[in-house]
């Protein structure tokens, strides 16, 4: 009952995760404009990976899509490649878990398979959230390295990087939950009982 509860929280953190990186992938604030003390600008900035938004005086917003995969930039482009490949990783890890899990009946027959689809799937788990998590760290530090430039726009972290950065590791723990939790049992062999001396000395005679 133990390994099962285990197995349905990291599952449940694993699912958490998949909605986290596909909620950061489509945010378009990945990085905003960063404004100096006592700036009082009209205009903000946003830039997702897949569209930068700016917002004006009147409240209106307008946001200008990336069409073009061949005019971005390496780090749109590394960045859209990652996630995605980190979403389709995790999504995969749910589905493969399923048959995995000791509360259904899937692969009752061999709890050795069992353990290995829930190990599988815990296992693609972890290389989603470690393709997300890296990739938040690296662009959180290209975010950095501009603003310490001497660009005249400066951009600063977005909050799509902390969604991105906390999915990643719900990813990441639930994967190494699901692995731990799903180890198969040790099976012994049972061997049958040596006959006593008297018995095989009885057979003899006989």
């Amino acid at each position: 009952m133990a390994n099962t509860a285990v197995q349905l929280l990291a599952y449940v953190l694993c699912y958490a995760g998949l909605c986290g990186l596909i909620a950061s992938t489509c945010m378009t604030e990945w990085k905003i404009i960063a404004r100096a003390n006592g700036d009082t600008a009209p205009q903000e900035e946003r830039v997702g990976l897949w569209m930068r938004c700016s917002t004006g005086a009147g409240a209106s917003i307008t946001c200008t899509p990336f069409t073009s995969i061949l005019h971005q930039s390496l780090e749109i482009n590394v960045s859209r490649g990652l996630m995605i490949s980190s979403i389709i990783f995790c999504g995969l890890a749910l589905l493969v878990a399923i048959p995995g899990l000791k509360c259904t009946r899937c692969l009752d027959g061999s709890e050795q398979m069992k353990s290995k689809a829930a190990i599988v799937g815990g296992g693609l788990s972890i290389i989603g959230g470690l393709c997300g998590f890296g990739l938040t760290c690296w662009y959180a530090y290209e975010v950095a390295q501009e603003f310490q430039s001497s660009s005249l726009i400066k951009y600063e972290f977005g909050r799509a990087l902390f969604v991105g950065g906390a999915a990643a590791l719900l990813a990441i723990i639930g994967g190494a939950l699901l692995c731990a939790s799903s180890k198969p049992q040790k099976q012994f062999r049972s061997y049958p009982d040596k006959p006593s001396v008297s018995q095989t000395q009885s057979t003899e005679y006989v």
